[in-house]
């Protein structure tokens, strides 16, 4: 990552001047940071060590996912004594600072999937309570990201896997959880403290199955496996219920995840995401 004089900086892109008054001094440098899809955003580093995250807002990527950085300024707040996610800072209309985490990420590291699971646990396993933010709806999600869509894009085979997924699977009724709807070991810090949770713009409350299966689906990881140890790490019995649900969510979760990443083509203009675009359209197809 090059290095960018904090004064060049703010030339460049003039949110971050918008966190230049809650220091005494102003940061040495900023670094960018392009790991992530929809969350463009800056390292910025002080002169005494301390480091933070500055995600700017792109109105055309909030308007596209419906991203509301204040609601994961909320969650961070909420979830901030369990140090399992980076402090929260501020935010405002421009973007969100956040504590910058220090340690490996564990797609470098290649841990194992149980290292994933057993932070999705901590995390569905919080008690919700007190978090005020709207409940995920899976049919108005979807129904959002193909109206954003353009209409060249919108091939017959998309439109019949949108059509044949966007719907509710028929389950027995759990409690929803808080859900990060993005863990994957990208977004997964391993620190002197154990490991930490990046990345949280998609988090809300929602079917922790649902959660489970947009997991599994980004790592390819076996459901019945995963989901077998996911609850033997909750205590839960009902394990064939539970892999039952996540089956049924798998192809809607994937189906979603579709459609997003042709939002990321119509808006980054880059292949790559057209072409995972096609590699779950096929996958699907070939589903059922």
């Amino acid at each position: 990552m090059s290095k960018i004089l904090w004064k060049k900086a703010c030339q460049l892109n003039s949110s971050l001047l918008t966190i230049k008054r809650l220091f005494k001094k102003s940061p040495s440098y900023v670094q960018i940071l392009s790991e992530g899809l929809t969350n463009y955003c800056y390292k910025v580093v002080f002169s005494n060590g301390n480091k933070y995250v500055w995600r700017f807002k792109i109105p055309a990527v909030k308007k596209a996912f419906l991203i509301s950085q204040f609601q994961e300024f909320q969650v961070l707040s909420f979830i901030q004594s369990t140090l399992i996610a980076p402090k929260p800072i501020i935010v405002n209309s421009q973007g969100i600072l956040v504590d910058w985490i220090e340690g490996d990420s564990l797609r470098v590291i290649k841990t194992s999937f149980n290292s994933v699971l057993k932070i999705i646990v901590k995390i569905h396993e919080l008690n919700i309570d007190n978090i005020h933010i709207p409940r995920f709806n899976f049919i108005e999600k979807v129904d959002h990201y193909w109206s954003q869509i353009r209409n060249e894009l919108k091939t017959h085979k998309y439109q019949k896997l949108y059509n044949h997924w966007r719907n509710i699977p028929n389950l027995p009724s759990i409690n929803n959880t808080l859900c990060h709807f993005d863990l994957t070991t990208y977004n997964m810090v391993n620190t002197i403290l154990g490991n930490k949770v990046i990345d949280w713009e998609y988090a809300t409350i929602s079917d922790p199955r649902l959660d489970l299966a947009l997991s599994i689906n980004a790592a390819n990881e076996e459901v019945f496996k995963s989901v077998s140890y996911y609850c033997k790490l909750r205590k839960i019995v009902k394990t064939n219920d539970w892999i039952a649900g996540v089956l049924l969510w798998k192809p809607r979760a994937i189906m979603m995840v579709m459609l997003w990443y042709l939002l990321n083509y119509q808006i980054w203009n880059n292949l790559k995401h057209l072409s995972e675009a096609e590699k779950l359209k096929d996958y699907l197809i070939d589903y059922y």
